[in-house]
């Protein structure tokens, strides 16, 4: 399985905050990225500690693109697997894709519906789930992922009545589907 690598996030989160300075020094306050500042990013595998300016670029028109780019390798730890950061990130993507103001928030919504999907449990008595996802206990940032979107379920209730998502088009049924088991507010 893939990992996060912390030195290639770091990297890129430099080369962000290299070509846009501010993310880092004098950030645009959002009140989506509320609390950001205070996890220990650290203290994840793979993440290192500048994912706060990397947030803060996801609401810069400017750095937004390059951003959500960066955002993408922190949180995915291979094409088919969330990374640790994942269920962290989760509350600040939830209240992104809900602030229509926010530069590309279609593709902040993408990676909740990815987390969503990437997030929920595996069927032990299914050999083909079994061999694509691996088992429950070797990837708990699913469970976390699925702990964060419950916590947070009055923003994927945002989102469920959010008329102009993904794209100006109505969520399609399995859309909906799917952020409501995330977000435990539907049976599975």
């Amino acid at each position: 399985m893939c990992t996060v690598s912390r030195a290639a996030v770091e990297a890129a989160i430099a080369d962000l905050t290299a070509a846009y300075p501010h993310l880092a020094v004098d950030p645009s306050p959002h009140p989506a990225l509320a609390g950001c500042e205070e996890v220990v990013w650290s203290e994840l595998p793979g993440c290192p500690d500048g994912v706060p300016a990397l947030l803060y670029g996801l609401v810069d028109p400017e750095a937004a693109e390059v951003a959500g780019r960066t955002l993408s390798r922190l949180v995915m730890a291979g094409p088919m697997h969330i990374s640790a950061a994942m269920p962290a990130i989760v509350p600040y993507l939830l209240r992104l894709a809900a602030d229509p103001e926010v530069p590309h928030r279609g593709k902040h919504f993408d990676l909740v519906l990815v987390a969503a999907a990437l997030s929920e449990p595996v069927d032990p008595g299914n050999p083909r789930d079994l061999a694509i996802n691996g088992p429950e206990e070797e990837h708990p940032e699913r469970a976390l992922c699925r702990t964060a979107f419950e916590a947070d379920a009055v923003w994927v209730r945002r989102l469920l009545a959010d008329d102009q998502l993904p794209d100006g088009e109505p969520l399609s049924p399995d859309e909906r589907d799917l952020l409501l088991r995330a977000a435990g507010l539907s049976p599975a």
